[in-house]
């Protein structure tokens, strides 16, 4: 499971998102073979969350109940004289 951190105001990307695995061995696996690598011009920094651990049980439920929201996109304000 994936989440792009984007601007409330705008909805641009900040540039840093999270990834979750449902195995560890592919948090190392991802942090071995992609820290450092880039995207476009920006390198990749990979880290271990410090974060509140979740049992696998807890990660599998909450995946199978993501839904995929479209970003919110900004209101238009209307300017009155």
């Amino acid at each position: 499971m994936a989440r792009v951190v984007r601007d409330k105001r705008t909805g641009k990307t900040k540039g840093y998102g999270f990834v979750s695995f449902s195995n560890p061995t592919d948090l190392a696996a991802a942090i071995k073979e992609m820290n450092g690598k880039y995207v476009g011009n920006r390198p990749i920094k990979l880290r271990k969350s410090n974060w509140k651990e979740m049992t696998d049980v807890e990660a599998q439920e909450r995946q199978k109940n993501h839904v995929q929201r479209k970003p919110k996109m900004p209101k238009k304000s209307i300017l009155h004289k």
